[in-house]
């Protein structure tokens, strides 16, 4: 996917620190697992969405302390730049095809009785309020994840690596701290086109707002889903 587009400016943060990002990353990820496991087992009353968001936004703790404090990065060099529109145009048409793979994949899984994501129908079903949990994973996932995937992983990453091993790298991490064994494909991919757009715009919005739109339509359908398979 070579284009004209130009690579994002340089940052000041450096491989090694982009590798303590990603050790405390394995550390966030122990830390969900314990945390889902003692709230399961001990039915701890913590809605969803609350618990998520509140995971989502402890992945800016690298983030502010290797790239904020320790080198007084700002919004701009984080990546939230201004872009141009065709940007936008090249994101529908890359999430477009994941799309159509999504659907492939999905039958592909059905033959053995598998499923790409977790059915969340019924855990909206059981909420008494969905607005945590779509604020969580349509506001707060999108914008945070991208901010340390592709604002900081990636840029990081592509200071001393090929654009395309540091977006390898980047989507490989993403698609692990969904922890989703059958959907880490199709999320992989996902993280690769957030990563090209980056590339491309210099920017991480475009990818910001595919995020946005990807986990709207995921997240939407399953609450309508969820309104009409209500009993009475």
């Amino acid at each position: 996917m070579e284009t004209t587009e130009s690579s994002p400016r340089s940052v000041p943060w450096t491989v090694r620190d982009v590798w303590i990002g990603v050790l405390l990353l394995v550390l966030w990820i122990v830390g969900y697992i314990a945390a889902t496991f003692l709230v399961r087992t001990y039915s701890v009353g913590l809605n969803p969405g609350l618990f998520v968001g509140i995971a989502e936004l402890a992945l800016l703790v690298p983030v502010w302390w290797l790239a904020v404090r320790k080198y007084g990065a700002g919004w701009d060099t984080l990546g939230f730049r201004r872009f141009d529109a065709g940007s936008l145009g090249v994101g529908c048409g890359l999430m477009l095809i994941s799309v159509l793979f999504n659907g492939v994949y999905s039958a592909f899984l059905a033959v053995f009785g598998l499923r790409a994501q977790v059915d969340l129908v019924p855990i909206f079903a059981e909420l008494s309020s969905p607005w945590w949990l779509l604020l969580a994973g349509i506001v707060v996932a999108p914008v945070v994840e991208e901010l340390f995937f592709r604002g900081f992983v990636y840029a990081g990453l592509a200071e001393r690596y090929s654009w395309r091993k540091a977006a390898v790298i980047s989507s490989a991490l993403f698609a692990l701290i969904h922890l989703q064994i059958t959907a880490m494909v199709p999320i992989f991919i996902l993280g690769y086109i957030f990563a090209y757009l980056y590339r491309r715009s210099g920017s991480i919005w475009p990818a910001v707002l595919m995020h946005v739109s990807t986990n709207a339509l995921g997240l939407g359908a399953a609450y309508l889903l969820s309104r009409i398979t209500l009993p009475g």
